[in-house]
């Protein structure tokens, strides 16, 4: 039994630790089953070497024995020590009671609902060898252990709770260990041709938003992330910025308030709602108006937003960030450079001037696909004047670099754009394949207003394939591989149900933090600074919970068997018939008792004292109308 919870223990850290930690554990459990049916005891000292052989091959292989991997990996081999050596019930126990804490070091790789389910048999697992421990009949069969290991936990649940949501927290979700990896984002630092068209079909969940009111349009959610200003003929990349003083910001009026549960993606930049304000909590708001954090997320990770609307009357551009963007490169593209010129002349304003080129991706024979020719030199004259076809950064990068070459200071923004709405969880997923590029254009007296070329293509010029790309979610299923009909949408609305309860797993559960607790305890009045409270409700939770329990207990202890019951009455008349009873006699000792020195009594109390005798000693096939025969006999008497 202990080796069978100690596999299951170790089987998902298997996958995570180096090979040899894993066949060393594998290796001691199996010397530890030869040793215990062969009866072989290894000598202490071969035993230490061991123990420190491993030490050392944790240390060389990691240079370090602290930290997640090397941790775990030494944890896993001390553990496999702990069962070799063990040989009493003390350490039997020990290492039943050790189990469960290595049991969660799963969450520290793996933190989906499957491992918390299988870690929940587990758990079962391990009590289950405590019930074995500790009973006088030992191993009496998986199924007698697994419910009473079942009613246990069912017992324990309460508390548990209680000291899930009450229990002081540390700030961050208590698995924020680095791991780099999980996890990936579908945009990078830098944006070519190329680079987010080739997402359009990588459908892994980016981030989740939920509004605490009203909710944008699909159309109007733009989730801004990065601005590229910095382009040397062929890649945009991010330029010089700086972190913004609130001081500089423009007024701005609040439009939505939202909160956003973010995968892992290994990079530093967060996404928001155009337009941003004040950064969330740990984050720095930059002057291109993106948020950066100072580690990369790695976890889960949850932030709330508002999206605001800037008031830029009045408001000048400085020198310093009109020149940042309004840099091209020295040479190249000339036939778009002087396109450009001659457009903005003909144009009354620079608005006038975006409507044009707007105008000209409109009704010319520019298309949107997924499969651009090649261009490798002249980029921009190439898409703008000859193949006329690419995806959104193709048309952000070249609007960009037209306006910049009309005198118009210009940017490209990346991100995603949309959103699908889950009903089950009330919130709007977002998806890798949601990336999109756009820009943002200076206007005077209104500021940076966004523009987005692409939506300017006409809807017959886009590809086939682009239009269906939300269908091609669902291509894995088929109604005909289930052999029936499945109604129409089911794998869609399964896929939307799962992913709400994996939103609520990874958020309320996974990812309870002090910020989530501060939250939930300032609904009932509890502020974060009135910790006392709190430990007053904890305390308080935890003596309800334990007179709750411990009267169940008694009243439980408090229905007698009746077998017992009528047989205590019998005996009690019989002492009251002056019949000295010693604690010591059974019911047979009772009866010759009688028959030796009350023969009148033993006449009349004979046939239900047999009566009891047959019921708790005998295999009788009428148990109930024997019970009840006993009763009448005793109330008779």
């Amino acid at each position: 039994m202990l080796i069978f919870v100690q596999a299951l223990v170790l089987f998902p850290l298997w996958f995570e630790i180096p090979i040899w930690v894993t066949a060393s554990t594998i290796a001691l459990m199996l010397f530890k089953f030869l040793s215990y049916r062969l009866q072989i005891k290894l000598p202490a000292w071969i035993v230490l070497i061991f123990v420190f052989s491993a030490l050392a091959g944790v240390y060389f292989h990691f240079r370090t024995i602290s930290g997640r991997d090397a941790g775990v990996s030494l944890i896993c081999l001390m553990y496999g020590f702990k069962l070799l050596e063990s040989k009493s019930y003390r350490d039997a126990a020990l290492t039943l009671f050790i189990s469960f804490f290595i049991m969660v070091m799963a969450f520290l790789f793996n933190q989906s609902i499957v491992m918390g389910l299988y870690l929940l048999l587990a758990m079962i697992a391990i009590l289950s060898g405590l019930v074995a421990l500790n009973s006088i009949h030992g191993f009496q069969g998986l199924k007698h252990l697994s419910k009473i290991s079942g009613v246990a936990l069912l017992q324990a649940l309460p508390i548990m709770l209680v000291l899930f949501f009450l229990f002081p927290r540390l700030p961050g979700p208590l698995w924020a260990m680095p791991d780099s990896s999980q996890g990936g984002t579908g945009i990078s630092d830098s944006m070519s041709p190329g680079d987010i068209g080739s997402l359009t079909t990588f459908d892994d969940p980016a981030f989740r938003v939920k509004f605490e009111s009203t909710a944008p349009s699909a159309n109007d959610m733009y989730w801004r992330g990065m601005v590229f200003s910095d382009y040397d003929g062929f890649t945009w990349r991010e330029g010089v910025r700086s972190p913004t003083r609130t001081t500089n910001i423009p007024n701005f009026t609040s439009r939505h308030q939202y909160k956003v549960q973010m995968e892992p993606n290994q990079s530093r930049w967060l996404f928001g709602l155009e337009q941003l304000a004040t950064s969330p909590k740990g984050t720095f708001l930059f002057n291109d108006f993106t948020w950066r954090r100072p580690r990369k997320i790695t976890t889960q990770f949850s932030y709330s937003a508002e999206a605001v609307t800037y008031d830029y009357q009045g408001v000048e551009l400085s020198v310093t960030h009109r020149n940042v963007n309004l840099q091209l490169p020295a040479t190249g593209n000339q036939r778009t450079r002087q396109w450009a010129q001659e457009l903005f002349a003909q144009s009354s304003s620079t608005q006038d001037f975006i409507q044009r080129t707007l105008n000209v991706i409109n009704q010319q024979e520019y298309s949107y696909t997924l499969t651009p020719e090649v261009l490798e030199e002249e980029v921009v004259d190439g898409f703008w004047f000859d193949t006329r076809e690419g995806f959104c950064e193709h048309y952000s990068g070249a609007f960009v670099f037209i306006m910049r070459a009309a005198g118009v200071p210009a940017r490209v923004v990346t991100g995603y754009q949309g959103g699908e709405y889950n009903p089950y969880g009330d919130f709007y997923l977002i998806r890798q394949s949601d990336a999109h590029a756009w820009t943002e254009v200076w206007v005077d007296n209104q500021g940076w207003i966004r523009v987005d070329p692409t939506a300017a293509i006409d809807p017959s010029r886009v590809e086939a394939d682009l239009r269906t790309r939300a269908t091609r979610r669902d291509s894995w299923f088929s109604d005909k591989e289930f052999g029936f009909d499945l109604p129409q949408g089911f794998i869609q609305k399964l896929q939307l149900r799962w992913d709400a309860i994996k939103s609520f797993w990874d958020d309320s559960l996974m990812g309870y933090g002090q910020d989530q607790q501060n939250n939930w305890l300032s609904k009932i009045g509890i502020k974060s600074n009135q910790w006392r409270f709190l430990g007053y409700g904890l305390v308080f939770a935890l003596i309800v919970s334990g007179l709750v329990f411990g009267l169940w207990l008694l009243r439980k202890s408090s229905k007698r068997d009746p077998i017992e019951k009528y047989y205590e009455l019998l005996k009690t008349k019989l002492m009251k018939q002056e019949v000295i009873i010693s604690p010591h006699l059974g019911p047979k000792a009772i009866l010759e008792l009688l028959q030796r020195e009350y023969p009148e009594l033993y006449k009349k109390y004979s046939t239900p004292i047999k009566f009891y005798i047959a019921l708790r000693y005998k295999k009788v096939s009428d148990k109930d109308n024997l019970l009840q025969r006993f009763k009448t006999q005793v109330k008779a008497l």
